[in-house]
């Protein structure tokens, strides 16, 4: 079935097809708590499993979204998840083993349609940086922030994050009816990723 309806713009559809994916991840994150060292630990550990997984794919940009602005080395968030993985390691117990992604058959194939379902990927991804601003404006408030970490943390949602994310946007507007799709299968299961991610590390974090 279509994810277009008629007369509807290719974004236009992605978003109403992914909505309630999207809703059902910001549903399962607090922002007040996250001041809270053992909460923080666990949302921030769901996320970085998540976006692990995300980064493994990141070399199937093809070349010309790389002409765009949204190459791998871009669009990855490496060094940020380095340094946050690192910050938990000191300040959190062990984190739950990763699942399989299920981000592979969406993937699978080539041409236009794998093409469509890495903007899928990149929707989600590129747009979880403007949730991870909100994130982190509360908690820089903590006490146990440490200032010194933010340029690293802060990198994927930098001075460029707006160009990115109009990049991805110009791209998806282009996208027809079959790719549309496509897209939204791949949007829709990295949705159900971060939110299994975040299911997994709040109920071992205690966080729930």
């Amino acid at each position: 079935m279509s994810t277009m309806r008629e007369g509807e713009a290719p974004l236009a559809a992605l978003r109403r097809a992914t909505a309630a994916d999207h809703e059902s991840v910001d549903q399962l994150i607090d922002p007040d708590r996250l001041v809270e060292i053992g909460y923080y630990a666990a949302v921030v550990g769901g996320l970085i499993e998540a976006a692990e997984h995300v980064e493994v794919t990141l070399p199937l940009i093809p070349s010309d979204l790389c002409a765009e602005g949204l190459s791998p080395s871009e669009v990855s968030k490496r060094l940020a998840l380095d340094d946050e993985s690192a910050f938990l390691d000191e300040v959190a117990g062990p984190r739950p083993l990763p699942r399989p992604s299920g981000l592979g058959e969406p993937l699978q194939g080539s041409g236009p349609h794998v093409r469509a379902a890495i903007l899928g990927l990149l929707y989600v991804y590129v747009g979880s940086g403007f949730g991870g601003l909100r994130l982190l404006r509360v908690a820089r408030t903590a006490p146990w922030w440490q200032c010194e970490r933010e340029q690293l943390l802060l990198r994927p949602y930098g001075a460029h994050l707006d160009e990115r994310w109009r990049a991805v946007l110009t791209a998806l507007a282009l996208l027809d009816s079959d790719e549309t799709n496509a897209a939204a299968t791949a949007a829709r299961v990295c949705f159900d990723l971060h939110r299994r991610s975040l299911v997994d590390h709040l109920s071992v974090g205690g966080g729930r």
